[in-house]
């Protein structure tokens, strides 16, 4: 699906075409897959976990600063996804055409992410007790922020130039950061 996809969008593909790719039978294919949007949701899924996975690992590079570990995470994770723009775009963009279904699989995406921030921040917190909570909802809404402004740079034919957010992610989260540490917790 994802080679297929890197072509054209999914509402330009058959399943026919992802079975000729991978090189199986539509047998095979409709064992796993009811049709073509459920192979697009798991490699979706699947694609999301991977840069969750990058992203997890530099950020959670030890003996680093809280400063250090946001700019090594934003870096790794804009550089993933830039370098498979092909794919990103057919994927932050088809999403958006699977109605509720894709819509619920981007909101899961979006909390994982929104997760692995508060849990790195949790951890910093277990070293520094004095530090508040923040304030999950926040953290979320930064996370769909960088989000959107991904799929700007997307639909502005910039795919291959995501890691010129890294600065912006960087100052989204380190705000939220400090805000929460001048502010106390939220109520």
């Amino acid at each position: 699906m994802a080679k297929v996809l890197e072509q054209r969008a999914l509402s330009e593909l058959y399943a026919d075409d992802v079975v000729k790719e991978a090189g199986v039978s539509k047998r095979t294919f409709y064992q796993h897959f009811a049709n073509k949007e459920a192979c697009f949701l798991a490699l979706y899924r699947e694609n999301s976990a991977r840069v969750l996975g990058v992203l997890q690992e530099a950020s959670g590079t030890p003996g680093l600063s809280a400063l250090e570990r946001i700019q090594l995470g934003a870096k790794a994770y804009l550089s993933f996804m830039q370098e498979q723009s092909a794919l990103m775009k057919r994927l932050y963009i088809d999403i958006l055409y699977l109605g509720t279904e894709g819509m619920k699989a981007k909101r899961e995406v979006l909390h994982q992410f929104a997760d692995v921030l508060v849990a790195a921040y949790d951890a910093e917190r277990a070293l520094l007790p004095s530090l508040p909570p923040l304030d999950p909802e926040s953290v979320l809404a930064i996370v769909a922020g960088i989000n959107e402004l991904i799929l700007f740079k997307i639909e502005d034919g910039q795919a291959d130039r995501l890691s010129d957010l890294e600065n912006v992610s960087q100052r989204l989260i380190l705000g939220q950061l400090l805000l929460s540490q001048s502010h106390g917790s939220p109520s």
